[in-house]
């Protein structure tokens, strides 16, 4: 009886703790979030860096076009009325990178980018909508 009770207990306090480390490892996910750049200082290089992920490894052409122009499957990503980055705010580009959009086939992190290459393909995409930046 007394095993039963103390088994009981200890996954009772592991299920609690598990709680407990789910909800520190979220906190520390939003303390170590990637800082995007200042939008008046993005770095060239970072452009460039964007642009090859975005034709290469993070597969963005084959929906959004070689030219950003967009197509049947996905929205330009020139300047236009953003529907779901919100405004074509760099921030917003980089949510829509990272998270995808639900009900389309925008993916999370398409190709499997990384933080570094989520943040230069949306300083791309920035610059290209709204600073006139070479596709």
């Amino acid at each position: 009886m007394h095993v039963v009770r103390i088994a009981w207990v200890v996954g009772a306090l592991g299920v609690g703790l598990g709680a407990m480390s789910s909800t520190a490892a979220a906190h520390t996910r939003a303390l170590q979030a990637p800082t995007l750049p200042d939008t008046n200082a993005i770095p060239p290089d970072m452009v460039t860096e964007g642009r090859k992920v975005f034709h290469s490894k993070g597969m963005c052409l084959a929906c959004h076009g070689a030219q950003l122009e967009g197509g049947p499957v996905a929205p330009t990503l020139k300047a236009h009325a953003w529907r779901d980055a919100r405004d074509g705010d760099l921030s917003a580009i980089y949510n829509v990178v990272t998270k995808g959009v639900r009900g389309t086939v925008m993916s999370p992190r398409p190709g499997g980018i990384s933080d570094p290459e989520t943040i230069a393909v949306a300083a791309y995409i920035w610059s290209v909508s709204h600073r006139g930046a070479k596709p």
